[in-house]
Parts: C-alpha cells; structure tokens; sequence
C-alpha cells in the first residue's frame, strides 16, 4: 500500500486520456473492406487484456452498423452474444447484415469475425426522432464523485504502484466505486454502483457518445456477481483456478447521453445459477435522469470442473 497524492491522480488520468484518445483513433479508422459496404476492417485490439475486451468489439460493431444507417437515426438498442474470445493480436472484420428499414427504424446485425470465425453476434436498432409517451421511476442515490476515489487510482496505490494481471489499467474511463470494490473479500449484497465519465471533453457527436457508453457499460457488471460470493478478484482477473466470462449484453439507449458528464451506473444482480451469474443495470446522469439500461449474464467456472 502506498500513499495517494496528487501526482498518482494526475499520473491515472493521464493514462486513462491517453488511452481514450487511443480508443477514439481506433474507432475512426474502422474502414469499410475493399470492395463491400457492408463488410468493415480494423487492425489488431489495443489494451491490457490477453483477449478482446467485449465492449471494445461491442462499440466497434455499432460504428460498422452506423456507417449503413441514415444519420438521423440513433441508437436505441442492442443485443450481443460472445461467443468466442478473441484475440488481441488479430484483425477483426465486422459483416454487416441490413434486417430493416422503416420510416421509424433501422436494424442491422453485425458479426465480428476473426480467421473466418464468429467471436461475435450482434443486432442494433436505429430509431428516427419522434415524441411519444414517456415516464420514469425514481431515481438512484449515491455520494457524489467528487467523494469516491477512482479506481485506477485505489488499485494503484493498493499494489504499491503496481497493477495486478489483466486489471484493465488504464481504462479510457474514470471509474469510482461508491459501493465496495471487487477486489473488497467482503460478502456484498449484490448492488454496485458505480460512476463514470471520460476525463476529456469530447465533440456534439452521438453515435461517439453512445459507442463509449455501450463500451463502459460492460465494464464491471460482472462486480454485482462476485461480490456476493469468497472469489478473489486477482485470481479472477489472471484466470488462476477461475474463468469468467460475458455471455450476453443487452443495452438500451432510452435518450441521448454524454459520456463526458457524470453518469451513475447502477448494478443488481438478482440470481446466480448453474455457474451463470446475470446483471441489470441503469445508469442515470447527475440530475438523475434515467439515459440507458443493461442487462448481461456471466459465466463463471473453476478450472478443475466446478463452479464458483
């Protein structure tokens, strides 16, 4: 354990710029394949992990289905497998299938191929602007962020300056953990809240907001699972006697958001079954406005056969 000070702080979110401007560059070079409008390629995955991140491929998979959508219509929803993991070191090509198009609604799905193999499946549905009914819960409490330190930041002065395997450091997202922190032994109630922004402030571009939110929207459902089981988080993350993995990622974009601004994740999981764990989640901005909800199921196995 080391101290936090001013300079870790600013230390994590240069890393955290830096590795958004490097995810944003990315994201702009997904190229269309020669010869296919429909058929998109992008070079080998950047960040930390031994495999491709899902929200990466997620956010990827909707810039290829945008780039066939009028650019009136938004994203409203979107629905993914995983089924395979992929690799980091590999291109990947995303094959867009045109399912729809109405006066009110776009729909594409979108398969993320590494050597000719699905790593995954997605469909996006495309809204055009129209008003309509509209109503709302009540919204979520927590701390400010100004209270909660960020995760980068507590990980890295929990391990002297060092960051345990596959800890996702730097992610291109500020994230503060109000409730306990998946790396906290401590038996949770399985609710997680958690908040996020991007440290920069970045252009009016709403398909480059929803494609940050979808990515961070992955991040830590997983967290609401196993804090509520003994897991050890490093041996998690480092796959020593645990696997885990996302099966599916549901997302819904009720209105327009920013990534830039505060928003408030805030994570549930209500059962777990058969070694699969499944997530809500809802995040709202600091004003307390519902923008977007999510739902995932995860797989968590132990490597002699059983579960966790």
């Amino acid at each position: 354990m080391i101290t936090v000070t001013n300079e870790l702080h600013e230390q994590a979110r240069q890393d955290r710029i830096a590795m958004l401007r490097r995810l944003i560059d990315r994201m702009g070079r997904i190229a269309p394949a020669e010869g296919d409008g429909d058929r998109f390629l992008i070079e080998p995955a950047i960040g930390a992990f031994d495999r491709v991140y899902g929200g990466q491929s997620l956010a990827e998979a909707l810039i290829a289905a945008a780039r066939t959508v009028d650019q009136g219509r938004r994203l409203n929803s979107a629905h993914c497998y995983f089924l395979r993991l992929g690799d980091p070191r590999k291109p990947v090509v995303y094959v867009v299938d045109r399912l729809r198009d109405t006066r009110s609604f776009s729909v594409r799905q979108v398969r993320a191929e590494q050597d000719g193999q699905a790593i995954i499946t997605a469909t996006f549905s495309f809204a055009a602007s129209f008003g309509g009914i509209e109503h709302q819960g009540p919204a979520a409490d927590a701390p400010p962020p100004e209270e909660v330190l960020p995760r980068d930041v507590a990980l890295l002065a929990r391990n002297g300056g060092e960051l345990p395997k596959n800890a996702g450091v730097p992610w291109p997202i500020d994230l503060r953990h109000v409730d306990q922190p998946p790396w906290d032994q401590r038996i949770g109630d399985g609710r997680h809240r958690v908040w996020m922004r991007a440290d920069e402030e970045l252009p009016d571009d709403p398909l480059l907001h929803a494609c940050l939110l979808l990515y961070a929207s992955d991040l830590t459902m997983a967290d609401a699972v196993t804090n509520q089981h003994p897991i050890v988080w490093e041996d998690l993350i480092a796959a020593r006697g645990l696997f885990g993995a996302s099966l599916d990622h549901a997302f819904w974009l009720h209105v327009p958001a920013r990534i830039d601004q505060w928003l408030l994740h805030v994570q549930e999981s209500t059962r777990a079954a058969d070694g699969r764990g499944f997530t809500t989640g809802r995040f709202y901005d600091r004003s307390g406005v519902l923008v977007a909800s999510v739902a995932q199921e995860i797989f968590i196995k132990d490597m002699s056969g059983g579960t966790a």
